[in-house]
């Protein structure tokens, strides 16, 4: 990884960001946050957005780029091809991160990619080749996977006090409204399995083994230009063996929920995306509450993870493995087959 190769967790990690959207707004206000990370360049397709984003973030005007005519293209090679880059946050619609972590990957640049990283399972595997071929790092910024609360749990499971899981139901549900993001009515990268699905499965991979099969799919559709997008899914599946019951939906009133059952007891954790609480319920009555804040929020802990490997010169997490991104991925490939 160029001037990576060896451990320095002492080296400045200097970040680019393609996409200059509102998550990367918030993922810039946490990277400020964290030790041994500066945001120095930042790319788009809107010169205006980009410039403001660059004030926003004081970024030299040098280090921004923007590309109308080419959706961006331009501005995303500049970016890369940054001297003084070091690693990537990809914030791109769903469709362009395999293209885009490839170019990056094979120009020695680390790669935080916005969830979901990949469409299908193949395009897990050719980044997967791409970033052992060269050897840098990508990780997939899943970031409930990088929350407090996901080292209390697995603590818990571990313990071995409620036993092995029997089920698990997750539930989200939000109302994106009229005009929701573009990429959300996009025919190949629209749609809620995508977009809030992806971390239920990221909880499913990560706590149960073994093969999914998935046994129904019920799904609402919405028409849009060009085909059209599931808008609510509602999923019977297992992974293991463990039986899953999955809804995801997009013209709804808000909840968000993960609900393990085991054979003592139970877990429950409030807003699966980005978790501080959950309750455990166990079978002789006692009640046990998980109070588990960010550090700082919902974006530092993935930030401030991949800056640590980016210094250490790891190429993978041990947290979100390339592996890890890849079953999500034949997860998500299994339920979308199941129409």
């Amino acid at each position: 990884m160029g001037h990576w190769d060896s451990c320095d967790d002492s080296r400045e990690v200097r970040w680019g960001i393609l996409g200059a959207g509102h998550i990367s707004h918030r993922f810039a206000s946490s990277l400020k946050k964290v030790d041994g990370a500066r945001l120095v360049a930042a790319a788009g397709r809107t010169p205006a957005h980009v410039e403001e984003f660059c004030r926003a973030f004081s970024i030299d005007a040098a280090h921004g780029h923007a590309s109308v005519d080419d959706n961006g293209d331009a501005a995303y090679d500049a970016l890369i091809a940054d001297s003084d880059v070091d690693a990537i946050y990809l914030a791109l619609p769903h469709g362009m991160h395999t293209r885009w972590a490839c170019c990056a990957l094979r120009a020695g640049k680390a790669v935080l990619c916005e969830k979901p990283a990949v469409l299908s399972e193949e395009e897990a595997l050719s980044i997967a080749s791409t970033s052992r071929e060269r050897g840098v790092l990508f990780m997939e910024a899943m970031k409930n996977r990088f929350c407090p609360m996901r080292t209390r749990v697995k603590d818990l499971f571990a313990s071995g006090e409620l036993g092995r899981i029997v089920s698990i139901e997750s539930v989200q549900k939000l109302d994106y409204g009229e005009s929701p993001s573009g990429y959300l009515f996009d025919p190949l990268q629209g749609g809620c399995l995508y977009d809030m699905g992806c971390y239920a499965v990221g909880w499913f991979e990560d706590l149960l083994a073994g093969a999914c099969e998935v046994s129904s799919r019920e799904v609402r559709w919405r028409d849009v230009s060009g085909g059209r997008v599931d808008w609510a899914d509602e999923i019977h599946m297992s992974v293991g063996g463990i039986p899953i019951h999955m809804v995801c939906d997009g013209e709804a009133t808000y909840e968000s929920r993960l609900t393990i059952a085991c054979e003592r007891g139970s877990l429950e954790i409030e807003r699966l995306h980005r978790p501080e609480l959950a309750h455990v319920k166990y079978s002789d009555g006692r009640v046990l509450e998980i109070d588990a804040p960010f550090e700082v929020d919902d974006f530092y802990g993935e930030a401030s993870h991949a800056t640590q490997l980016i210094q250490a010169g790891k190429l993978e997490s041990p947290i979100m493995c390339l592996a890890a991104t890849q079953r999500c991925a034949h997860i998500i490939d299994a339920i979308r087959l199941k129409l």
